[in-house]
């Protein structure tokens, strides 16, 4: 999760480095698209492997290209291999969701979910500060050099503790030939070419009305259409056959969609903050890496509380829907008020207050959703649960704007 969001305070410096603000946002575009696009495939794949097999390949793609994005020449190959993180940090992302519920006591869910949703929430922001420090202090290769030694520990550790088969549930192991090739297919196609298209707007506004925005965001759109009426389709005809990427069980499932769509709304304006801030101080304020990372500490804290609290306040009656609620006017007040700074160069310390309160209503905003996906569920589906359409689209649709090079003050083109 760290690295979904670590290149944030480290984007100026590459920039700067490679002399390039065009690609620049593809840094963080491309390690997010690939993430969060091959989730739903990378947890099917696992039914088939089985957890542990998957989860470990994960790591070895994970942190092999790790390497490779800390060792790159160029931007491109930066890019590529960012890319390919992503993959494996895909796998590591949504075999843990499946993992978590599976090998926990029933009565324990709900405050794994609690604890997870935390994780999620608190790594955005962690990510930016553990960014600023690394780059300030030596380079920003070590962002990526740093998970070799500690993906090594982690992958061993996983493997030791592995549970006992007899302590795992019994699950039927499936077949290649099942899975659902199509979906996996229209899931990844939607996701690629609508980001694409919406990433050439943002680098360029004047596009708008050309065939490089049309095509790509209208085929996107009917993969997405038809990835629905696919699904439907496997739902009626090959339900035991096949094994569906996008359960259509759970996106009949009012509670779920409505909290899925909280998910993608919320998530908007929290990964804009998470990525524009620093990129902000950095650009605007004449801040250095370390202190566009310090300054997210407020924010890091407030969402551990709302984290903290979204689970507690539902430990013994079901408040999710208030929390939700909740959640939401925090998050709308924080965004509202950050429209009240000025353009100074001096940055106005209100400003990190009214980071504390996106923070905190996102983080009870994470722990309330992924409790309500978890039991909202069904045990085969908890691994897509989390996955689905709706969360996918969110940061992939907010990053385009949040790089240096689409700061129209960018000090790229004063060099």
């Amino acid at each position: 999760m760290l690295d979904s969001s670590i290149v944030a305070t480290s984007l100026y410096t590459i920039g700067a480095e490679f002399e390039s603000k065009g690609l620049i946002n593809w840094v963080a575009l491309a390690y997010t698209l690939t993430y969060l696009s091959c989730a739903v495939l990378f947890a099917r794949v696992s039914d088939v492997v089985g957890r542990r097999n998957a989860f470990l390949a994960s790591f070895v793609i994970f942190f092999c290209f790790s390497l490779g994005c800390g060792f790159s020449q160029n931007l491109e190959q930066l890019i590529a291999c960012r890319a390919l993180q992503g993959l494996g940090g895909s796998g590591l992302y949504s075999i843990t969701m499946i993992i978590f519920p599976e090998v926990s006591p029933k009565h324990l869910r709900q405050h794994i979910a609690s604890l997870v949703g935390m994780v999620i929430a608190s790594a955005g922001v962690l990510g930016p500060v553990l960014g600023g420090i690394l780059t300030h202090y030596t380079s920003w290769r070590w962002i990526f050099w740093i998970n070799g030694p500690v993906g090594f520990v982690s992958m061993v550790v996983f493997y030791l503790t592995w549970p006992q088969a007899k302590h795992l549930p019994s699950l039927q192991r499936r077949t290649w030939k099942e899975l659902d090739f199509v979906g996996s297919f229209l899931l990844v196609a939607g996701s690629v070419l609508v980001v694409f298209s919406f990433q050439n707007v943002g680098s360029d506004g004047d596009k708008w009305h050309r065939a490089i925005f049309i095509v790509p965001v209208t085929v996107g759109v009917f993969s997405f259409i038809a990835l629905v009426g696919w699904e439907t389709l496997v739902a009626r005809f090959w339900d035991k056959r096949v094994m569906a990427a996008i359960p259509i069980r759970l996106l009949r499932n009012h509670v779920y969609v409505a909290a899925m769509l909280h998910t993608m709304f919320l998530g908007f304006p929290y990964l804009l903050v998470v990525y524009a801030f620093p990129v902000h101080l950095q650009i605007v304020n004449n801040k250095s890496s370390l202190l566009a990372g310090i300054l997210l500490l407020p924010m890091l804290g407030s969402v551990a509380l709302g984290s903290t609290l979204g689970g507690l306040v539902s430990k013994n009656r079901n408040l999710l829907f208030e929390t939700l609620f909740t959640a939401s006017c925090f998050m709308t007040l924080g965004c509202g008020l950050l429209t009240t700074l000025s353009p100074s160069v001096e940055l106005e310390p209100k400003a990190l207050g009214f980071l504390t309160l996106i923070g905190f209503g996102f983080g009870l905003s994470a722990t309330s959703a992924t409790i309500l996906g978890t039991t909202e569920s069904e045990i085969p589906d908890h691994g897509k649960c989390r996955v689905s359409p709706a969360p996918l689209l969110s940061p992939l649709l907010t990053e385009h704007s949040c790089s240096p090079g689409n700061h129209r003050t960018s000090p790229y083109s004063r060099r």
